[in-house]
């Protein structure tokens, strides 16, 4: 029997008594909810029904990029811009939540971290504007759920602020180096408790000054929290942390009469919990969280993993989509991919979307302000699936390309696909990703990859038009990738009895990734399988390996096991040909 204690300290028998008291009101007052049980935190009716509140698509949002030129843009513009999406009336967005900041400075007045580098913020400072409560109010106002988010250990500028932020210059030893930039310490150890009693204080401050709805502690855009290597040796420290945010937490929503929720954004998997130092299962058993964020640049997760770990919890899961720090190959996707990426996520069983550095208006809407748009290429996609991607039943019978993902690379910080090296830590890195991945030279072994498919393709047959998957090859024996940074400059063409080079991946336009072509007539030597149904010759275009007509009665809806060997290759090639992308494109009438 687990032992009832009391948030506050106090006597054992003391703390057996509070405890049932405050579950008796908990359960007749509902906002009252600051009882542990030993281990598990008890929570109110209340605080469970806003646990249970419909999140079709959640919203995280960069609110200002510190880098843009917003300093004579009035607040009253920059909020209507900012929300400029979310009050499409078609829009499915249902709650905000805003980041302010890299987690070390603050745009909004604070008396436990330095005012943000940056002239707008220093402007309104002055002027006594506090811009996140102008945010937070109009958010509300719009009857959507808003949360502060919180990047628990910076981000994006750490390696300039460093020296701007005065308790890591006052104690260089509480700091730990990341492997993009091994001579710099820029991360808090979270072994120090005076760290960890610092990120309490700040979202102290935040909880008792601001009537968010939640708080989202972002533990993927710093990944690095303990020493690399040796993250799960220390995971007791990340647990204490997460224990006592909840306390807070708690106590706080005692305070103001209604809940306040908590979510953190983790690895994509348990086992890359394990990695990082999350102890996951302590965490959902001892009821830390209320809802779960899978991954960062993550197109897949192990859904089922986290839905057996928070059986018999209210936890809810979200799975989403980075798009800056992308999936790699798939920076500024068409549409149909997005679309097949949320699909799966919807029928593999999450209880929302979650995105992560979309856009939020059109380019003519920020121009209007004078404002700069993030990625603003992006926004008409963006747009049109904020009104489809909160509804999994109104993705049906739309065009969708489901893929198979990349580890790594995306352009954005995470370790490059080619010579690719095992990070020593998970979030932001694709570790587990399955390409890409080698064929055998003696051709004896399929090469196994799970393609993940939500719709029942062979029940909405008549509705199709064409099911074709396509596969890029490169072959190492034949060279290296090729790597361009310049847009206007193409590889030199293959050399003679070469496929056409294939364009792998690219990160804004810069940087391109091509293969190093297979022999052309690979086509004629290649089988892929899916399902163990052997499939027919496929067509070249583009340096892809089209399979195209394909029978929608050969796949499950979920996970489909593709298999691809290659025959007539010299088993003494000094290298092997890679399957570097696989996809399947849907095209319903």
């Amino acid at each position: 029997m687990n032992r009832q204690t009391e948030v506050r300290p106090g006597g054992a028998l003391a703390a057996v008594v509070l405890a049932a008291f405050f579950l008796v009101a908990a359960g007749c007052q509902g906002e009252k909810a600051t009882v542990a049980d030993g281990e598990r935190f008890v929570l109110s009716p209340q605080h469970l029904d806003q646990i249970a509140r419909q999140r079709r698509v959640v919203v995280n949002f960069d609110a200002i990029h510190g880098d843009l030129n917003f300093t004579d843009i009035p607040p009253s513009d920059l909020v209507k811009l900012s929300l400029t999406f979310a009050d499409d009336p078609e829009s499915q967005i249902d709650s905000i939540w805003w980041n302010w900041g890299e987690g070390h400075q603050s745009p909004y007045p604070s008396k436990v971290m330095p005012l943000y580098d940056h002239d707008g913020y220093r402007k309104w400072a002055e002027e006594g504007v506090d811009i996140m409560r102008i945010f937070l109010e109009a958010t509300r106002e719009r009857g959507l759920e808003a949360f502060y988010s919180y990047r628990v250990n910076g981000s994006d500028n750490d390696l300039v602020v460093t020296r701007e932020i005065p308790m890591k210059k006052r104690h260089p030893e509480w700091l730990l180096a990341g492997p993009w930039a091994p001579d710099r310490k820029i991360f808090w150890d979270f072994r120090n408790r005076e760290i960890r009693d610092y990120k309490l204080s700040i979202l102290r401050e935040v909880v008792e000054n601001y009537d968010f709805d939640g708080i989202e502690i972002d533990f993927a855009r710093g990944p690095i929290t303990l020493p690399l290597g040796q993250q799960w040796k220390y995971r007791r420290h990340l647990t204490d942390f997460m224990s006592k945010v909840r306390r807070l937490t708690l106590e706080a929503a005692e305070q103001r009469g209604r809940p306040i929720l908590l979510a953190a954004r983790l690895p994509a998997s348990i086992e890359g919990c394990r990695i990082d130092g999350i102890d996951i299962e302590a965490w959902t058993s001892r009821q830390l969280l209320d809802i779960i964020v899978l991954g960062c640049r993550s197109f897949e997760g192990d859904v089922a993993g986290y839905r057996r770990l928070t059986a018999g919890t209210p936890i809810k899961l979200l799975g989403g989509s980075d798009e800056h720090h992308t999936s790699d190959g798939y920076d500024w996707p068409p549409i149909e991919v997005l679309r097949g990426v949320f699909a799966n996520w919807w029928q593999q069983g999450v209880d929302g979307i979650y995105c992560f550095n979309w856009t939020y208006a059109m380019k003519e809407d920020a121009d209007r302000i004078g404002a700069l748009l993030h990625d603003f290429r992006m926004a008409p996609v963006h747009r049109r699936l904020y009104r489809e991607i909160g509804d999994p039943e109104g993705l049906r019978r739309k065009d969708k390309t489901f893929v198979v993902q990349r580890r790594g690379g995306g352009g954005s910080g995470a370790p490059g696909t080619v010579g690719w090296e095992t990070p020593r830590f998970f979030l932001n890195t694709n570790m587990l990703a399955q390409l890409p991945a080698a064929l055998d030279n003696q051709g004896k072994a399929d090469t196994l990859l799970k393609l993940w498919v939500a719709d029942p393709l062979g029940q909405e047959s008549r509705d199709i038009r064409d099911i074709s998957l396509r596969l890029i090859l490169h072959d190492a024996a034949a060279g290296p990738h090729i790597e361009k940074m310049n847009t206007s400059v193409k590889p030199d063409p293959p050399g003679p009895n070469r496929m056409p080079r294939a364009l792998i991946a690219l990160f804004k336009r810069i940087n391109h990734l091509y293969n190093s072509s297979p022999p052309d007539d690979i086509g004629k030597r290649i089988e892929v399988r899916i399902n163990n149904l052997l499939l027919g010759e496929p067509v070249v275009d583009d340096g892809w390996l089209v399979f195209p007509g394909l029978d929608p009665q050969a796949f499950a809806q979920g996970t489909n096991l593709v298999g691809v060997r290659v025959t007539g290759r010299s088993p003494q090639a000094a290298a092997p040909l890679f399957v570097e992308k696989l996809e399947l494109q849907v095209d319903y009438r």
